[in-house]
């Protein structure tokens, strides 16, 4: 890998969907997790792959708490007695979550709004932004590094106000692309399951990330990675044209001017330098 400023920048989605999302990010000599919702052995292995070391993690920022996001956390804080960063809200739901298990009180560590993990240097900053989801102080978080800054941005009922200035000349950005109306309407999902997707506190179709990724190219970012693919009403091939004839639409030319990935469901995807 290259370096960037102090070290090396790096994105890395370890799995990103409704069955498990983990990312890796490396920026210098800081490591850790974005979410920590598939097997800790399945991380180990990922993370092994790329040539890092669990045990070299700083810490984990978790964005909300359903068990897609949380599923390996104790487990993972158990064996490298990690510091979990996350609301206070999402806090008090993976408490009382049995699924998740039980994680030492010292690694449990509590922000209202924007958290800046001590065990980050100076040259790393964290920042904490709403994001709209049926889960109480759901989040994404915005990476800055070295001059340059990445960002997450999934589970997201709508693109809100909050989420376009976190996210304002990110270099690069994981996106939910989540599902296809029609598919969605046209699916095996139940009424009430479809309606929460494709609420504004559920999920963000492909059509919506292809708008907003229009106007993320406009300001600045580079790099999309289309993540949380729905399995059922999605398929890797569909968001991407659609995103891209957004962009097209946009007068933006999806194979010049920006960098259009995706994030695998059951696998690592490819890891991005920023």
């Amino acid at each position: 890998m290259t370096e960037n400023g102090n070290g090396r920048a790096v994105l890395y989605p370890i799995a990103s969907g409704s069955s498990g999302n983990a990312v890796f990010v490396r920026c210098g000599d800081v490591s850790f997790l974005v979410d920590c919702g598939v097997p800790a052995c399945r991380i180990e292995k990922a993370l092994a792959a790329l040539g890092e070391d669990p045990a070299e993690l700083s810490f984990v920022l978790i964005t909300h708490a359903h068990s897609d996001h949380t599923c390996g956390l104790a487990v993972m804080a158990s064996r490298y007695h990690l510091p979990i960063y996350a609301t206070c809200g999402t806090w008090d739901l993976i408490r009382s979550d049995k699924r998740v298990g039980k994680i030492a009180p010292e690694c449990q560590r509590e922000f209202a709004a924007s958290p800046e993990p001590d065990e980050a240097d100076g040259s790393v900053r964290i920042t904490a932004f709403s994001t709209s989801h049926d889960v109480p102080d759901s989040v994404g978080y915005r990476i800055e590094y070295a001059g340059r800054a990445a960002a997450i941005a999934t589970d997201l009922g709508y693109v809100s106000l909050d989420v376009k200035a976190a996210l304002d000349g990110a270099d690069v950005v994981l996106l939910e692309s989540n599902h296809d109306p029609d598919m969605l309407r046209d699916g095996p999902y139940p009424a009430f399951l479809k309606n929460r997707v494709a609420g504004n506190r559920g999920h963000l179709s492909n059509f919506a990330a292809g708008r907003f990724a229009a106007e993320l190219v406009a300001r600045g970012t580079r790099q999309i990675i289309l993540g949380h693919l729905s399995d059922k009403n999605n398929t890797p091939r569909l968001a991407l044209e659609t995103v891209a004839e957004q962009l097209q639409r946009a007068g933006i030319d999806p194979q010049r001017d920006v960098r259009l990935l995706l994030a695998r469901r059951g696998e690592p995807s490819e890891a991005v330098l920023w």
